[in-house]
């Protein structure tokens, strides 16, 4: 899912730092927690981002140095715009289905809207296990497991989590 969104992750990236292309991917993987871009998506990417003169580079030895140009960071800006009427557009679409619906599963999807909004990955802390998790169920629901067997593991774990306080 996040290689659809790599293009505006490197330039969120490079907004507010000059980095090498490992070192951006470093700083990627850093920053949501669990997900690291291929050099073969990067580098076609940075070089594609330089043609349009949206990233500049520095070369130091062998390093190039990679940073957001005034037009990149132009260009980030309109589409931060545009992502947070999406978001607003999306919460008021909530608060709407809120009143027709268990108020609790509306307080989660707002709070996901809300860290997009500040630019944040939801549940960052969680991603590693919840990416496991997801997968998992998947994989053996899509091999066609035993089902019951699913759903009795799946109910054991959501008493466990309610357990927690």
């Amino acid at each position: 899912m996040m290689a659809g969104y790599l293009r505006l992750i490197v330039m969120k990236t490079l907004s507010n730092r000059k980095l090498t292309g490992y070192d951006l991917i470093k700083q990627i993987e850093k920053d949501t927690g669990t997900w690291k871009p291929s050099f073969g998506s990067i580098y076609p990417l940075l070089e594609k981002l330089l043609k349009e003169r949206l990233v500049k580079v520095e070369v130091n030895g062998r390093r190039k140095i990679y940073f957001l140009t005034a037009e990149g960071k132009n260009h980030l800006e309109v589409i931060d715009k545009s992502k947070n009427k999406l978001i607003d557009s999306l919460i008021a679409t909530w608060n709407t289905f809120g009143k027709i619906t268990d108020r609790r599963e509306i307080n989660f999807m707002l709070e996901i809207f809300n860290s997009l909004r500040k630019g944040q990955m939801p549940f960052k802390e969680l991603n590693p296990e919840l990416n496991k998790f997801r997968a998992t169920i998947f994989e053996l629901y899509s091999t066609g497991k035993d089902r019951k067997k699913m759903k009795s593991v799946l109910m054991s774990t959501v008493k466990k989590l309610r357990a927690i306080r």
